[in-house]
């Protein structure tokens, strides 16, 4: 597992050293595939992990086609020398509603035929979806529950493929932390009403929970978004990761760590794991993403 780390400008706090010596993994989100294709901004892509104790990436992977196949291969082969699981990252908004549903099964099925192809450490780890359908404003007002259960349908498909494979990819699946917090998004979905956050939890491996605040405490924070999916999977013997944002100039500003300092993140993290770091359910954080997070801690 991954052990966090970071440039303080002082010698970094008590808090900071037991965050440094924790087990769980760290995950972060890179968009730009390009930078896998030149050997020095890989180069510079996997020494940033290293330093940081990254150990999952989620890799923007929609073209799998020569010669990109080649560049995730190598890709993948000097990531799992380094000590890394890579897992294919893609999604659209569209791809919720039913008439899409081809292409994200299209996608999972490239992803198949490139791992059946590829020598072990050449594949991937797992695939990741980021399929937020609510950013289709008129359709998501007007027809929630279609879309939601659009949404869990092909999650479940997804999981069908990939439980047919000897050795199944990980699934991991984006949510927002709200899926539960408003019964209006309680779905009656093969047979039970939940919120639909814990039917993707149920359905997945683990979830990343856009959970973007950049505090830890108070009833707005982190840790209280992320609480009932947390123990939701601790019932059922499921990963959550802790989403956080790194981007600059979002609004409103308390969504994200862009602006403060990479010592100010580090702090709240810590606090994160303090409160829920006793959970098996807790997988540890996903970090979004990597150009962002670069900027953050001027690396």
């Amino acid at each position: 597992m991954g052990v966090v780390s970071c440039f303080f400008t002082a010698a970094p706090t008590a808090a900071e050293a037991v965050l440094s010596r924790a087990y769980e993994s760290r995950a972060m989100w890179v968009w730009d595939a390009g930078l896998l294709v030149k050997p020095d901004s890989r180069s510079r892509l996997l020494e940033f992990c290293r330093r940081h104790g990254i150990d999952i990436l989620y890799v923007s992977a929609y073209n799998l086609k020569a010669p990109m196949d080649k560049v995730y291969r190598d890709f993948n082969r000097q990531a799992h020398s380094a000590g890394l699981r890579v897992h294919a990252l893609a999604g659209d908004p569209r791809w919720g509603m039913t008439r899409y549903h081809a292409v994200p099964m299209q996608w999972v099925e490239s992803i198949r035929q490139l791992n059946a192809a590829a020598s072990p450490s050449e594949r991937f780890d797992g695939i990741h979806t980021d399929i937020e359908v609510y950013l289709l404003s008129k359709s998501w007002n007007e027809r929630p529950a279609e879309l939601l259960g659009g949404f869990l349908d092909l999650h479940a498909r997804i999981a069908d493929a990939l439980q047919a494979d000897s050795a199944p990819l990980h699934f991991g699946v984006d949510i927002p932390f709200w899926f539960d917090d408003d019964s209006n998004y309680r779905i009656l979905w093969r047979g039970q009403i939940k919120p639909a956050s814990y039917h993707v939890i149920d359905t997945a491996d683990s979830v990343t929970v856009l959970a973007y605040r950049n505090f830890a405490e108070g009833p707005d924070g982190t840790i209280f978004l992320v609480q009932k999916e947390i123990d939701y999977a601790e019932q059922i013997g499921k990963t959550v990761m802790v989403g956080q944002e790194t981007q600059d100039g979002l609004f409103p500003a308390y969504v994200t760590f862009g602006g403060q300092t990479c010592s100010d993140f580090m702090r709240e993290l810590v606090k994160v794991r303090t409160a829920l770091g006793s959970k098996k359910s807790f997988g540890g954080f996903a970090i979004h993403h990597y150009e962002s997070y670069r900027k953050l801690c001027k690396d």
